[in-house]
């Protein structure tokens, strides 16, 4: 089945915003700017709107818009752009790498954008990501080697602590809710914590040899049968594999994104989708039943692609 596939990017060096193309049976074609916009680094698809975090009239924040490109309101809250968006409900939550803080703004009824709040953690605090358990947002930040958690409202519950060096970047929950999978950028490692008492429950290294400290793991996704999480590691160009019995990791492969810096990554009808930011190229990598990712299949040129989105 034909669908289509959306690709924020970084502008600046080419690219001008937010990029389409096809996907099909593994095969990626008819690139093409769906809407001219600075900096739309992370894109969140979902009910058929895009919202971007993006540089926006007045200064950084969140683009609305239809997948035909059309802007449908923009807000303006921040000096320089965040690094990931996300949604809950008609709530937006974007989180901001430079300066340490998370906000969230609201989609009105008539489709408009409200401005919520933004709350400071700390200045450096590299705030990577937002995530969403019950009625809890909880924020990864990369240079505390914390995970803050937040209520909807942005008010602060606690933190997950992490040694030293480790830098929390990205996560992802099992489907009950029960499990948080954390990949680490700095110690490229993967975590099982329990969403019971947030405790870590185990971690391993996601690279080959039980090499750690490489820096620069980026990506985490799930399988839909929950059986095994993706990982991509940007210096080293790879994804990595891990098997997961009763929640316990095992890293079955590493293997190449098919080309430089794999920024982003999804899951889609048995393929990975990889968003290679160096070689400014989306690929198409075939999965196997047994989970292990399998031969090139596509490229398709997509000028500094950072994250992609499909519904």
């Amino acid at each position: 089945m034909k669908k289509t596939v959306y690709s924020g990017t970084y502008t600046g060096t080419g690219s001008e915003g937010i990029y389409s193309f096809t996907f099909e049976d593994g095969i990626l074609s008819d690139p093409k700017l769906v809407c001219k916009m600075e900096n739309p680094k992370y894109i969140n698809l979902t009910d058929g709107l895009i919202a971007s975090a993006a540089d926006v009239a007045g200064g950084s924040g969140i683009a609305l818009l239809n997948t035909e490109g059309e802007i449908l309101d923009t807000v303006s809250y921040e000096r320089r752009t965040s690094c990931y968006i996300g949604r809950n409900g008609n709530r937006l939550y974007t989180a901001n790498y430079h300066e340490g803080t998370v906000s969230c703004a609201e989609i009105q009824e008539d489709g408009t954008l409200k401005f919520i709040r933004t709350e400071l953690i700390r200045e450096g605090a590299g705030c990577h990501q937002v995530l969403f358990h019950e009625d809890k947002v909880l924020v990864p930040c990369l240079f505390l080697d914390r995970v803050v958690i937040f209520d909807q409202d942005l008010k602060r519950l606690g933190s997950i602590h992490f040694n030293h060096g480790t830098g929390p970047r990205h996560g992802i929950f099992t489907k009950d809710g029960k499990y948080l999978y954390l990949a680490s950028e700095l110690s490229n490692e993967l975590f099982v914590i329990s969403s019971d008492n947030w405790q870590i429950l185990s971690s391993i290294s996601i690279l080959p040899n039980g090499e750690k400290n490489k820096r620069d793991t980026a990506a985490i996704r799930m399988s839909d049968d929950e059986k095994y999480v993706y990982v991509s590691t940007r210096t080293m160009d790879i994804i990595s594999v891990v098997k997961m019995e009763d929640h316990v990791p095992k890293l079955i492969q590493t293997v190449s994104c098919g080309g430089r810096h794999p920024r982003d990554f999804i899951l889609l009808d048995g393929y990975v989708l990889s968003a290679n930011r160096f070689t400014n190229d989306v690929v198409s990598l075939r999965l196997h039943e047994d989970g292990t990712i399998g031969e090139k299949v596509s490229t398709v040129s997509i000028p500094e692609p950072v994250s992609l989105a499909a519904e």
